[in-house]
């Protein structure tokens, strides 16, 4: 057998033209597939460009806010000046709830806005029933609005008539909203010879305090914090009891509400803390309280070495508090409200 002398060649593999055939192949895989989620995509989309309208009357703007924004729907807010319901509620909507639109369609919704101010009236040397018409019949813009009374207090009066009102709170021209609560002071006769403690619970402590300083109590106030800004001013507890007899110089002690404040608006009620020097002798410590109303007696009492004074009063624009004892000032103590 002959056998042939030429060289026998090997078969190579060609490793890279596999690589760059598999990579082709992942390629057109991989294009194919995006084209095929691109397709499902569109069709998905197409088939939700419709969405239907949420009823959202009667509930708050900003709570909704962000469920109308994920339903793809532009709101376009119009405000509305009500006064008999809160800020920021939604009075009506066009489309009306349950109409399917297209997406980005616009929902246009009337949203409350409370930002009526009224002049509180003159009520004071007004007979009762006068006083409490005058304030269910305020004109407002050719129409007739009422402001609600609050705590109506009778105080004996040697100068007022029997069911006059003495005192208000607000005072007459101050500017309030519809809800604000109008709180009266009202002579029941008079009785110098009474010396019973009056129900002044829930009244204002500025339409109460004078009274019980005329019938020679010595008042003592204790704060009570409120989470409500409304009850700041108000008597929360008093002791004794109404109707108890209290004689001259019988000591009365009061819980007045407090609301704390980080800012300072142009009426508010404030305290004052003031510690008796521990070398001082026991004198009638007094505070006199001018702002841009009038000045007032905000406290009076005996106190002795290291005592504390404390006490709620109610500041119109700026306020200056001295403090005297025996009728010599002691310090002076200034509040400004914030611009």
């Amino acid at each position: 057998m002959l056998k042939s002398n030429e060289p026998k060649h090997p078969v190579k593999f060609d490793y890279f033209g596999t690589i760059w055939r598999i990579a082709a192949i992942l390629f057109v895989g991989f294009s194919l597939y995006l084209f095929i989620s691109m397709v499902i995509t569109v069709f998905l989309t197409k088939a939700s460009r419709d969405v239907t309208v949420p009823d959202v009357t009667g509930v708050s703007f900003i709570e909704v806010y962000n469920t109308i924004a994920r339903k793809d729907i532009v709101p376009e807010v119009k405000f509305k000046d009500v006064y008999d319901t809160d800020d920021g509620i939604i009075l009506s909507q066009h489309p009306d709830p349950g109409e399917v639109v297209p997406v980005n369609s616009k929902l246009t919704l009337v949203v409350s806005r409370n930002t009526i101010l009224l002049d509180v009236p003159k009520v004071t040397g007004m007979a009762l029933p006068i006083a409490l018409n005058k304030l269910k019949s305020l004109n407002y813009h050719g129409g007739s609005i009422s402001l609600s009374t609050g705590v109506i207090s009778y105080i004996p009066s040697a100068k007022h008539a029997e069911n006059t009102v003495i005192a208000q709170s607000p005072s007459a021209g101050e500017k309030v909203g519809p809800d604000r609560k109008v709180n009266l002071l009202v002579s029941s006769g008079n009785a110098a010879a009474d010396q019973n403690m009056p129900d002044v619970v829930n009244q204002s402590i500025e339409l109460c305090y004078g009274i019980l300083l005329s019938k020679g109590f010595s008042v003592s106030q204790e704060i009570v914090v409120a989470t409500d800004k409304g009850l700041s001013g108000r008597v929360a507890w008093q002791k004794p009891e109404p109707g108890a007899a209290v004689p001259r110089g019988g000591s009365v002690q009061l819980g007045v509400y407090l609301y704390p404040m980080e800012e300072h608006p142009y009426r508010a009620y404030e305290k004052v803390e003031y510690q008796v020097p521990s070398d001082a002798k026991k004198s009638l410590y007094e505070a006199f309280v001018e702002d841009f109303n009038a000045k007032t007696t905000a406290f009076s009492r005996v106190m002795g070495p290291g005592e504390k004074i404390v006490f709620v009063f109610r500041r119109e624009g700026n306020a200056r508090i001295t403090i005297t004892a025996n009728k010599e000032p002691q310090r002076v103590i200034g509040m400004d409200y914030d611009d």
